[in-house]
């Protein structure tokens, strides 16, 4: 990545609202610099097409029957209203329902029950549950997104023109795509980030339906999220329910490239999801540290050594050890410039 693409993500991190299909084109264009983010664009915007036809179609079928192929839920022919007339321009975000935007809606409520419901709820007269179905039936049975166990050690799994155009992807991607569809509809939704696994909640935090892009968009219950965490080992709080920032969301993919070039060996790859995580506006101290272990590996002694004493002057009234150990590296690798 050139020096103006990273001068770009750092400005489109900081920016409000985050533009979070760029800022992930951005993570993306350091494994493939020769990606193009108007091909991004194009592509969601195709899908949000396709899905924005499909929920003027259940809008538009009598209720309590579906559009052919759209399903069988109760509620899917009641008022699409907004949304299927924002969707009719998919591409543009003007005309958005409140809480659109990527990211967690504007206000924080109880975590909604609304996704136990066969007929989901309604949010500014749009049928939640018509819209998850419309998102589920274009994204997840049309276009095929979904997720399989091997992506977790394939970093194309968590780079979107790649998810894009693999159809696959992990479960942060996948639900970034969903968000990014459903923005472009008018369809408010936003990340949940349960332990080990995102899904996504169409609606706002008191009411929406949840779904999981990981599985084709299957619609989940609370009580199948709280399963679902419970198998993983953890205890469920609704707390876990609360959305995701992009902040959120953008730490989480670059924590995901670390820790899997950590585990097979890349450091070059590593080192640059490390310094994408540093143009985050929050992000902790110890990955210069890791920053400055990983230059020296890579033989930017000098700019290891800096990155090392800049971690230890940080961190030295609260962490002395630490600091200590990352001054001797620092010195270390200072001596190998001799």
């Amino acid at each position: 990545m050139s020096a103006h693409s990273r001068r770009m993500f750092a400005t489109v991190v900081r920016r409000e609202p985050v533009d979070l299909a760029l800022a992930c084109h951005l993570i993306a264009a350091e494994a493939g610099p020769e990606t193009n983010p108007a091909e991004t664009t194009r592509a969601l915007d195709a899908l949000a097409a396709d899905t924005a036809a499909l929920l003027a179609a259940r809008r538009a079928a009598p209720r309590g029957r579906g559009a052919a192929g759209a399903g069988t839920d109760t509620g899917a022919a009641s008022g699409a209203g907004a949304a299927a007339e924002a969707a009719s321009g998919a591409g543009a975000t003007s005309g958005a329902v409140p809480g659109a935007a990527s990211g967690a809606p504007a206000e924080r409520g109880t975590a909604a029950d609304a996704g136990t419901d066969a007929g989901g709820g309604t949010l500014t007269g749009l049928d939640l549950r018509a819209a998850a179905e419309a998102l589920r039936e274009s994204l997840g049975e049309r276009a095929g997104f979904a997720g399989h166990e091997s992506d977790y050690d394939d970093v194309r799994a968590s780079l979107l023109p790649d998810v894009i155009s693999r159809r696959r992807g992990l479960p942060i991607l996948l639900s970034i795509v969903w968000i990014e569809v459903a923005r472009r509809i008018g369809v408010p939704a936003y990340a949940v980030g349960l332990p080990g696994h995102v899904i996504v909640a169409v609606g706002a935090p008191h009411e929406n339906v949840l779904v999981d892009p990981y599985a084709g968009g299957e619609i989940m219950t609370v009580h199948d999220a709280a399963a679902r965490v419970r198998a993983a080992g953890a205890a469920f709080t609704r707390a876990q329910l609360a959305p995701m920032t992009p902040e959120d969301l953008l730490t989480r993919v670059l924590s995901n490239i670390r820790v899997l070039a950590a585990r097979t060996d890349v450091p070059r790859t590593r080192l640059w999801a490390v310094e994408l995580s540093l143009l985050l506006p929050r992000h902790p101290a110890v990955l210069r540290r890791e920053r400055g272990e990983l230059r020296v590996r890579l033989g930017d002694f000098l700019g290891g050594a800096t990155d090392l004493t800049n971690f230890a002057d940080a961190v030295t009234t609260v962490e002395p050890a630490a600091a200590a150990a990352a001054r001797h590296a620092a010195a270390a690798a200072r001596a190998r410039l001799n």
